[in-house]
Formats: C-alpha cells, sequence, structure tokens
C-alpha cells in the first residue's frame, strides 16, 4: 500500500497528528512517570525543531497533537524523534519489546478558517474529558 502523501499547504500551518499503539494496547497508560517523560520528549523536541505545539491530549491507546510547522520536513522531523524517544521510555517503563505505534502518524492540515481551527482544538481537548481518569491522573489528583 503506497504512503498518503503528506504537504503543508501554507507556512505557518495548523497540523492535526494522531497515532495509535500497536493492536490498541494500552502502552500509554498514564502515569507520574510516564506523564512527565511524555512532556520532556515534546518539549525537546519542540525546542530542538522549532515547531509550536497547540495542545497534547494522551490517551493509553493513541495521542492527538495539534502543532504549528513551517514545512512538512520539520513536522516529520519533529514526529520521528517524539516517537522513536517515547517508544524507548514505554518499552523501558512497561517491559513491552518492539515498536509501540501501529503505523506512521497521520498527519491532517486544519485550514486557516477560525471555525475549522476551533472544531479540531475542540475535538482533540473532547478526547481528553471522555477519560476523566486520565484528566485526574495527568494532573497527578487520584
Amino acid at each position: 500500500m503506497a504512503r498518503k502523501l503528506r504537504f503543508i499547504p501554507e507556512s505557518p500551518t495548523l497540523v492535526s497528528i494522531t497515532n495509535r499503539t500497536v493492536q490498541g494496547r494500552y502502552l500509554l497508560r498514564p502515569d507520574l512517570v510516564l506523564n512527565d517523560r511524555v512532556l520532556g520528549i515534546l518539549g525537546k523536541f519542540q525546542r530542538i525543531h522549532g515547531v509550536r505545539i497547540v495542545v497534547i491530549t494522551v490517551l493509553s491507546t493513541h495521542f492527538h497533537i495539534l502543532l504549528i510547522a513551517e514545512d512538512v520536513l520539520q513536522q516529520a522531523n519533529f514526529m520521528r524523534d517524539v516517537q522513536a524517544t517515547l517508544s524507548r521510555e514505554v518499552n523501558r517503563l512497561t517491559g513491552w519489546r518492539g515498536p509501540i505505534f501501529e503505523r506512521r502518524f497521520n498527519a491532517t492540515p486544519v485550514t486557516n478558517e477560525e471555525k475549522a481551527q476551533v472544531e479540531r482544538l475542540k475535538y482533540v481537548l473532547a478526547n481528553g474529558v471522555k477519560r476523566t481518569w486520565w484528566r485526574r491522573s495527568w494532573t497527578g489528583r487520584a
């Protein structure tokens, strides 16, 4: 199967990125250590690659990121480093061996229309709200 073409229509562009764990396994289950690692990884590679993260929601089986990227190469390099480092950390913390993501990440440019951007932001935030235990764990409260 051919890979989907990725593009960014103009610079900078808001991009919605999603990826799922292999076999829908709960490899991203929240705990204080994993939460700190995820934030550290995102912060490090955001600084290195110059993307701007708008929002991220991490659930047990997948994640959503809204970020602003200048071009496809910047976005791809950021995601390559984030996913590779996150995979190593998850493997180390959970004892899982091998890849943690089922396939390549899905990236969709969001138009410059305010309504489209607000709708995408609502969608990403709503994913985290559906599972209140994640939100509580993310903030460190039981």
